[in-house]
C-alpha cells in the first residue's frame, strides 16, 4: 500500500506570510494540530505544529524577569524569536520530512514513530499533493481483511510452521506444532519469557479457536 492510497488530498495549508494567531485559528477551525507552510508555487517550506506554540508569550500570565548582563544562547535566541515572532516564518520548523505519492505506508509509519512526529507531507515535483497523518495509517489497521486460516487441522499446523519460522527464525526442529480439532498445541523449548510471548502472540494472530503452551523456558547460558 502507498501514501496516494491513502493520503489526504484536500490538505489545509498556510502561508509562511501569515500571521501566527490566523494560523491558530484556521487550526482550531479545521480541528487539525499541524498545517504544512507552503510558498506561493505550492512547495512545501515548513511545518507549524501545536507543539511549536506551547511556549508563546501570550500563554504566560506574567512577564518573564529582567535578565542579567550575560550572553544569550543561539537556543535562547531561538526561543525568543518562537515565543515572540508574529508570522508563522517565524515559528515554523524548516526542516521538514516529506514523502512521494508512490512512497509505501510502511516507510511512513515508520518515519512518523522514528521522528515522533504527527504527520508527513506528501509531494510530487516539490509541490504538496497530500497529507498522511497517523490517523489515515490507523485506518489501514481497521480496514485491513482478516486471516483466514483453512479448516484442517494439517493445513493449520503448516501454515502456524510457516509463521514461526519466516517470523520469528523458528524452525520445526526447536519448536514442534500440532493441531487436533482445531486446537494448537506448542512444545518445545526457548530462551525467555519474551520469546514464549510472541510464539503466543503469533499463533493467536491466526484466528485459532485454541491454543495450548506447553513450552519450556530454558534461559540460555553464556560459558
Amino acid at each position: 500500500m502507498q501514501a496516494k492510497d491513502i493520503m489526504t488530498t484536500n490538505v489545509v495549508s498556510i502561508s509562511p506570510a501569515v500571521g501566527v494567531r490566523h494560523a491558530v485559528a484556521v487550526m482550531i477551525q479545521n480541528n487539525i494540530s499541524g498545517l504544512p507552510v507552503v510558498d506561493d508555487e505550492s512547495r512545501v517550506c515548513g511545518m507549524l505544529t501545536e507543539g511549536d506554540l506551547l511556549l508563546r508569550r501570550e500563554i504566560r500570565l506574567a512577564p518573564r524577569s529582567v535578565r542579567s548582563a550575560e550572553p544569550i544562547s543561539e537556543i535562547d535566541l531561538e526561543r525568543y524569536i518562537c515565543s515572540h515572532g508574529w508570522c508563522v516564518a517565524d515559528v515554523m520548523a524548516q526542516d521538514v520530512i516529506v514523502a512521494r505519492p508512490d512512497s509505501e505506508v510502511s516507510d511512513i509509519a515508520e518515519s512518523l514513530q522514528a521522528h515522533r512526529i504527527k504527520r508527513l507531507p506528501i509531494v510530487e515535483d516539490g509541490r504538496l499533493v497530500g497529507i498522511v497523518s497517523r490517523r489515515d495509517i490507523l485506518r489501514v489497521i481497521v480496514e485491513a481483511p482478516s486471516i483466514t486460516l483453512p479448516r484442517e487441522d494439517e493445513s493449520i499446523r503448516l501454515a502456524i510452521r510457516t509463521r514461526l519460522r519466516a517470523d520469528l527464525g523458528l524452525t520445526p526442529q526447536k519448536i514442534q506444532v500440532s493441531v487436533a480439532n482445531g486446537q494448537v498445541t506448542v512444545d518445545g523449548q526457548v530462551e525467555s519469557d519474551l520469546k514464549r510471548k510472541a510464539i503466543k502472540v503469533l499463533v493467536e494472530s491466526l484466528g485459532i479457536g485454541g491454543y495450548r503452551d506447553r513450552l519450556r523456558v530454558t534461559p540460555s547460558t553464556s560459558e
